[in-house]
């Protein structure tokens, strides 16, 4: 397998949030490109990575693999990614990964594969009653304004206002965040249910934004008291989805 992607730094920042959820990964090559499934170990939060063949610039197929990898050795090799340079990933001789940054010269970092089980993990159906469409910078300042607040954000969806209303509490202190295409905060929103609410962790929400800087989009899903689903659009059709269970309280 032979991979080549246009931006290394949209795979620095989207391991690198994928990497604060899971300690291994298991990413699967196919005749359709790559993806790479997992559950954190509390079961909390489900990570769906998908590059189709058709978004990366190069890739030389031969057989179907599973690559396992230790998130921490490969965000610490992507954090080397610099502006400008292009991703290259191809598995060699000896079960291994050659992680190779083309930009001012070739610049090649070799990680073993690990003998990882990849876990089979079902396609989730989930009945979300809202869909709310924002830059990805909107999401990021949300969580990080409110994460001093409390351990939880509740967002709020009003039908009939046609907005978003993210809160959060604690015995010290209260802080709402009201978003909307009106204010400018929202791209799109559309709700089936008149008021939907949940609440969300906010330790887990603020690992998942920091593959903000790599998307062009956002898609936030959710209903009442049911795992929201957030997903990144990347740069030349990739995504990098998330779902998040929700607080019982």
């Amino acid at each position: 397998m032979k991979l080549r992607f246009k931006d290394a730094r949209t795979w620095r920042y989207t391991m690198n949030a994928v990497g604060k959820i899971i300690d291994e990964a298991a990413f699967r090559i196919t005749s359709e490109g790559l993806r790479m499934k997992a559950i954190d170990p509390s079961r909390i939060v489900m990570v769906d990575f998908n590059l189709p063949k058709d978004s990366l610039d190069e890739f030389v197929y031969e057989k179907d693999e599973v690559i396992g990898v230790n998130m921490e050795d490969l965000v610490k090799i992507l954090r080397r990614a610099l502006k400008n340079d292009e991703l290259e990933l191809e598995t060699i001789e000896g079960n291994r990964l050659a992680v190779v940054f083309i930009g001012r010269g070739r610049r090649t970092f070799i990680i073993p594969s690990l003998e990882t089980i990849a876990e089979e993990v079902p396609e989730l159906k989930i009945p979300f009653k809202v869909q709310i469409k924002m830059p990805p910078s909107i999401f990021r300042d949300v969580v990080k304004e409110l994460e001093p607040i409390s351990d939880a954000i509740e967002f709020i969806a009003k039908k009939d206002e046609e907005k978003l209303i993210a809160r959060a509490s604690s015995d010290l202190a209260e802080a709402e965040i009201e978003l909307s295409i009106e204010n400018g905060a929202l791209i799109d929103f559309k709700a089936e249910e008149e008021e939907a609410r949940a609440i969300y962790t906010v330790d887990y929400l603020s690992d998942i934004s920091a593959a903000s800087q790599a998307a062009d989009e956002l898609d936030f899903y959710f209903a009442t008291a049911v795992p929201c689903k957030i997903d990144y659009t990347l740069p030349m059709g990739g995504r990098l989805t998330f779902y998040v269970a929700p607080r019982v309280e």
